[in-house]
């Protein structure tokens, strides 16, 4: 083992390596040492990490990232460390899974298809739904506005009918007063006439 191999690291400097926050790796050391992995540890209980165990580290990761259980991921790993795979520069290769994480990971994109349909499936029904309540809202509106339209109609023909007849009215009304003004000079100039008959067969019957 060179100088590289023997030089340890804190947690900080592997995580940073790795591209993860100190408490996941921190948790997999964790979830590691519970399956038997023994990672060094200084006077005041720090982990010492090593070459081997950061490609240990980027070899979890990869296989976190293809939707792996965590539980499945840290026995395969921690069964390759036991093994001493990772003490040289070759990385474990992603296709050296359990049969049961294989499994696992069938079923994962399996579930995920359906999720993936589901979801397709859902926004097509409330984009259909959405739809649906557009036109029954639009339906909705024109008849309320075709009920207001007539009733403005109705309300503007009532108006118009009420006009016509307070003006009909009137000019009745003005109708009918003329007759009566006309009927009353008309007898009044009856009256006359025959009051001036009455005088004239009086004065002729004065002078015979």
């Amino acid at each position: 083992m060179n100088n590289a191999e023997e030089f340890g690291y804190f947690a900080k400097t592997v995580s940073e390596r790795l591209g993860i926050a100190k408490d996941t790796l921190r948790s997999w050391s964790l979830k590691l040492e519970g399956d038997g992995v023994k990672f060094e540890r200084n006077a005041r209980g720090q982990r010492i990490y090593y070459e081997k165990d950061i490609r240990a580290f980027k070899n979890m990761k990869e296989l976190l990232d293809l939707q792996q259980p965590l539980n499945n991921v840290s026995k395969t790993i921690s069964d390759k460390i036991g093994k001493d795979s990772y003490n040289g520069v070759s990385l474990l290769n992603n296709t050296e899974i359990t049969p049961s994480v294989s499994q696992e990971e069938n079923a994962l994109i399996t579930q995920e298809k359906q999720m993936q349909n589901f979801k397709k499936e859902l926004i097509q029904e409330l984009s259909n739904k959405q739809s649906e309540i557009m036109e029954q809202f639009k339906n909705d509106l024109t008849k309320e506005m075709s009920t207001v339209m007539q009733d403005r109609f109705e309300n503007a023909v009532n108006e118009a009918v009420k006009m016509a007849l307070l003006q009909e009215r009137k000019e009745i009304k003005k109708q009918v007063v003329q007759e009566i003004e006309e009927n009353t000079l008309q007898i009044a100039s009856g009256i006359e006439k025959t009051a001036e008959k009455g005088i004239l067969k009086r004065l002729k019957r004065f002078f015979r």
